[in-house]
């Protein structure tokens, strides 16, 4: 029996916006994955169906909903919408619910949704390249029909979770980190230290705004300092990720120093953790990337993948790695905001008290 599910269908490249975020990177990546993986029998590809109505209304409202169908985007640069696209999200919203109920009914260990990870979308605007919180929608699909209720969400995409974070920023069912680049320097402006959620949820949102160039051990210690303690307190059921390659160090929009060997050690850190906290239950939204070279793209998925699993594959670089780029890059900055983390968080966690 496969332990992994690869949750993919050929028409989800209808999630094509027309500029940095193409249909070409799905097959680069599947091919990619056939020649390292697919003859691995712990993985097997699963097609996932459109999200019905009432799916999509786990997280959206109805208003929205149909004001999408029509096509009629308010971010139409960043997310124009089509027919064809609204199609792609749809299918992907299916995605990421069938993703979390593969994983909880125990049919499988953990599964990766393949362009999954909607970060910016909220529950009525579309942002940043998302329309359907397939997030969301996969989390409150376990917690109101799975009956879960603890899930962590952990989100090392370069950008700031604002749309997760706007979702579920009330609810201390989710517990949702997020590690990114400084807003101040990156879209979308949001995801500063004080921003730790609201009422219900207060103390149950964690932003860590990264220096630019933080490198792979300083990634590392963010994880080790926040991430950890606060998941072993907190006892998550089910741990859902959200990741990619944009904190890769050749990415065109973001500016961080990841290699591919630290995005393997961030996904190996939280399958380690998983392991330990929630018998290795993980839906990891693998999606982000945008690299003049799709095949670093694909190579950075993949390196979460393994991580996340733990198989030992060679992963080469396909770009040099400059003298500037080095594994401890913002260590010292990251140490301080750590320190801000963990008090500002005090009154809320034990583990930093």
């Amino acid at each position: 029996m496969s332990k992994y599910a690869i949750v993919y269908d050929e028409k989800l490249k209808e999630y094509d916006l027309g500029h940095v975020l193409k249909r070409d990177r799905y097959q680069i990546f599947v091919n990619l994955f056939k020649q390292k993986l697919g003859r691995h029998p712990d993985f097997e590809t699963v097609s996932p169906s459109y999200a019905t109505e009432s799916d999509l209304k786990l997280i959206h409202t109805e208003e929205y909903i149909r004001r999408i169908e029509r096509c009629e985007s308010k971010d139409p640069y960043d997310t124009p919408l089509s027919p064809g696209f609204v199609r792609g999200t749809k299918l992907l919203a299916g995605a990421g619910k069938l993703a979390g109920e593969v994983v909880q009914s125990g049919k499988y260990e953990k599964s990766f949704v393949v362009g999954g990870g909607v970060q910016h979308a909220t529950r009525n605007h579309e942002k940043g390249f998302g329309v359907f919180s397939d997030v969301g929608i996969c989390a409150e699909n376990l917690m109101r029909n799975f009956g879960v209720n603890r899930i962590l969400i952990i989100d090392t995409d370069a950008h700031a979770g604002d749309g997760i974070y706007e979702i579920f920023s009330t609810d201390s069912r989710v517990l949702f980190l997020s590690i990114h680049q400084n807003p101040l320097t990156l879209y979308p402006g949001k995801g500063f230290v004080d921003e730790i959620g609201e009422g219900h949820g207060m103390g149950y949102s964690v932003n860590i705004p990264m220096p630019p160039g933080s490198g792979d051990y300083t990634y590392e210690y963010v994880l080790n300092e926040i991430l950890i303690p606060i998941a072993e307190e907190f006892i998550p059921e089910i741990i859902l990720m959200v990741d990619g390659s944009d904190p890769h160090f050749s990415d065109r929009i973001t500016q961080m120093g990841l290699t591919l060997e630290g995005i393997r050690s961030i996904g190996s850190i939280i399958g380690q953790l998983a392991s330990k906290i929630c018998d290795g239950k993980v839906v990891d939204f693998i999606g982000s990337g945008y690299s003049d070279s799709l095949q670093i793209v694909s190579l950075g998925w993949l390196a979460s993948i393994v991580g996340v699993t733990g198989i030992q594959i060679e992963l080469e670089e396909l770009k040099p790695i400059s003298q500037d780029i080095n594994p401890d890059n913002g260590l010292k900055e990251a140490v301080k905001i750590v320190s801000k983390v963990k008090s500002k968080l005090s009154h809320y966690w034990k583990c930093f008290s």
